[in-house]
């Protein structure tokens, strides 16, 4: 069976989540090929700096013109060079000879459904909604169906016309190695300080200065692909643990008393799974926004809402046991709710259900 994993690099979560999947059917079906693609990089490998280059700096210095048109967007679907892109798609499809194709982006789940449409194909195509929110992006008319992350988001497809038959609440997907370990009761508090594939950590200066003379207390910063922020911590905290990328992120999350990080899908979602403890920076992107409140609400974790207030936040967190194994079950009960479908899973229901 061929499959075709298509992501692309709008931040890492997306891209995260397609390796995620990939794992996931190999571990089911390791006869399966399986092609994890950036469409973006293959379909317009010429525009990918621009492309690219042009989403890193609007988040990181203009998020409210992000926003704005992230807004835009979700009124009015706009899929550019449409009509070119599904030339491009026939030939990416005619090469992989796929079965199935798998998309973790709303725009290349707009290209493969303007595809089906302007060719009359029946390939399969399911969508992985990385975040609580279901903005209006991921809404593709040819989607046969839709991974989400929780009941919520699954209620939101339902009001927006998306059959129930459609719709899977499996959770964010996260790759393999993401589990619970026994905590030490003794011994130093850990903090996990993240900021995502961009390093985004809004008030560093401000949250970890006020760590470094906390007593009991180890700090690991990971600041991502963001190298000029690694060197910064480092020489500013020589005390902390700072590291760049890194693929042990599961390892550090696992011994971690507490992660303080962004709300993003992804991150949230490997934090759950590992049973650590979520303290979120105040959200600056919409689609954050929704990832915080349903942390929240759920009781995995508390938000940094407050400004002036976040230091104290976060060391009354550090310091209360109770509150920290409560939020750990809560995940371990979360958990236990999902479906455990898998988009193998639901092929193979299709085509029992198209044969009958």
């Amino acid at each position: 069976m061929n499959i075709l994993i298509l992501t692309g690099q709008f931040g890492m979560g997306h891209v995260v989540a397609a390796q995620a999947i990939e794992q996931e059917i190999l571990r089911q079906d390791p006869t399966a090929s399986v092609v994890v693609v950036d469409i973006v990089e293959r379909c317009a490998p010429q525009l990918r700096r621009l492309v690219y280059g042009c989403f890193d700096f609007t988040v990181n210095y203009c998020s409210g013109v992000y926003n704005i048109l992230n807004r835009m967007a979700g009124h009015c679907s706009c899929s550019p060079m449409k009509r070119t892109m599904v030339q491009k798609v026939d030939q990416m499809l005619y090469d992989s000879q796929a079965d199935l194709v798998i998309s973790t982006l709303p725009l290349s789940s707009q290209y493969i459904s303007a595809y089906k449409q302007t060719t009359g194909s029946s390939i399969p195509l399911y969508t992985y909604v990385t975040d609580i929110e279901a903005h209006n992006e991921w809404i593709a008319p040819e989607t046969d169906c839709y991974f989400v992350g929780d009941e919520s988001t699954r209620q939101q497809l339902l009001r927006r016309g998306i059959s129930p038959e459609r719709v899977v609440v499996s959770g964010i997907p996260v790759r393999q190695g993401f589990h619970p370990v026994p905590r030490p009761v003794d011994g130093p508090r850990e903090l996990l300080v993240m900021g995502g594939g961009l390093g985004l950590i809004p008030h560093a200066d401000t949250l970890l200065s006020a760590l470094v003379a906390t007593p009991n207390l180890h700090v690991t910063v990971i600041t991502g692909k963001n190298e000029a922020l690694r060197r910064e911590l480092q020489q500013a905290y020589p005390s902390f643990t700072v590291l760049g990328y890194t693929d042990r992120v599961a390892e550090y999350m696992a011994k971690a008393d507490l992660l303080l990080t962004k709300a993003g899908g992804i991150t949230t979602f490997e934090a759950i799974h590992a049973g650590t403890p979520l303290c979120l920076l105040r959200p600056f992107l919409m689609q954050e926004e929704a990832n915080a409140r349903y942390v929240e609400q759920h009781g995995f974790g508390t938000v940094l809402w407050q400004k002036g207030y976040e230091v104290e936040t976060l060391l009354a967190l550090l310091q209360s046991p109770e509150e920290l194994a409560d939020m750990r079950q809560r995940m371990a009960v979360s958990l236990r709710s999902l479906d455990l479908v898998t988009p193998l899973d639901y092929f193979w229901q299709s085509r029992r259900k198209a044969a009958c």
